[in-house]
């Protein structure tokens, strides 16, 4: 029998975990077992856990004594080990939305090159991530670049429908985007990609003080200021895409463009003990972005994978363009993953590393 080994935390606490084990007691039929070889560990897996239960990331690999607990879902590579499916052969190696731990049970239904889990408790959450890549179908130039996919992918994809769902919206009228915690890698991210689509408009990077010469050396944005120097904002009709979820930035920004702001994403939470928004702001209303429904959206017009597809092309420019400014570590075993998981909700790793890991 093989011993499965997770990482379980409380939701409610999500510095708070503890390493289980259990033994798995077969396969059905239809299902396969896979061993997850690497994943990428960021800010954005935090905020899987903070907003779990309002977007459902609780519920793709569910614990024993949920709600209690949870497991974090994480992006990376898995290998069939095991298979009773005639969709997925032992050997088969797949990327995509894994559970923080050992192994992975799913029931595959092949579609091209994408491999679908079709397991009950999954059938009504977002495709996107029910859906895994068969890496033999993949180009050299995909396959030799696993850390970056592991750690940056799912962030500059998420970077890159930001700045899709923008276009899609001609910008909201806006004349210029306002960018929260600029050294994350989504929003870094999300710079470089709007700076790609050619439009014109100036992107504003807002940073800690600290950082803000970190920022300026990735060249994802035309402006870097402080939190600060918030007035220092021009104010004119603004998209405001904000990844920090702290509602101190947040009010600060709409409160200095006031009506002007016309759009307002909330995308992620990397400032997550930091007090959550409550009361009404000038300007455009702060909404939940969620990228699952623009990728629908242009799956519907382009076709199945056009958008992700596109993405997958501009990440691997913008990754290799970052040379030496991230450097890729690797951890490996329990006790290494659920240190760099403390650290990682405690906001003490520094961006410049790009954690990956393994059980």
């Amino acid at each position: 029998m093989t011993t499965i080994t997770e990482l379980r935390v409380r939701r409610g606490d999500l510095a708070n975990s503890e390493i289980a084990e259990y033994q798995h007691q077969g396969l059905e039929d239809g299902e396969a077992l896979l061993e997850v070889e690497r994943f990428g560990l960021t800010a954005n897996n935090v905020t899987y856990g903070i907003v779990g239960e309002q977007i459902g990331y609780w519920q793709f690999f569910p614990t024993p004594d949920a709600p209690e607990t949870g497991i974090i879902p994480v992006w990376g590579f898995g290998k069939v080990v095991a298979s009773k499916s005639a969709d997925l052969a032992e050997g088969e190696e797949l990327y995509g939305y894994f559970p923080m731990g050992s192994h992975m049970v799913i029931k595959p239904k092949r579609r091209g090159a994408n491999v679908m889990d079709t397991s009950p408790h999954r059938a009504q959450l977002p495709p996107a991530y029910n859906a895994y890549r068969l890496t033999a179908e993949e180009n050299d130039a995909v396959r030799e670049r696993k850390d970056a996919r592991a750690v940056l992918f799912p962030l500059f994809a998420t970077s890159y429908i930001i700045a899709d769902w923008l276009e899609d919206n001609d910008f909201f009228g806006a004349e210029q985007v306002v960018v929260t915690s600029a050294s994350s890698k989504t929003s870094f991210g999300t710079g470089h990609t709007i700076k790609r689509l050619g439009k014109g408009l100036p992107v504003i990077g807002l940073t800690s003080p600290h950082r803000k010469e970190f920022v300026r050396e990735l060249k994802a944005f035309d402006e870097v200021l402080g939190y600060d120097e918030v007035a220092e904002i021009a104010d004119k009709p603004t998209a405001f895409v904000d990844m920090s979820g702290n509602a101190e930035v947040i009010t600060g920004v709409h409160k200095h463009l006031g009506d002007n702001v016309k759009n307002s994403a909330i995308v992620g939470a990397t400032h997550w003990q930091a007090p959550r928004q409550r009361e009404p702001l000038p300007g455009a209303k702060p909404t939940m972005f969620f990228a699952p429904a623009q990728i629908q959206k242009r799956d519907t017009e382009r076709g199945a994978g056009a958008l992700m597809g596109d993405a997958l092309g501009a990440w691997v420019a913008i990754s290799d363009g970052l040379g030496d400014r991230l450097v890729y570590e690797h951890l490996k075993g329990p006790k290494d993953v659920q240190q760099v998981w403390t650290d990682t909700v405690k906001g003490e790793v520094d961006p410049s590393r790009g954690i990956v890991c393994s059980f």
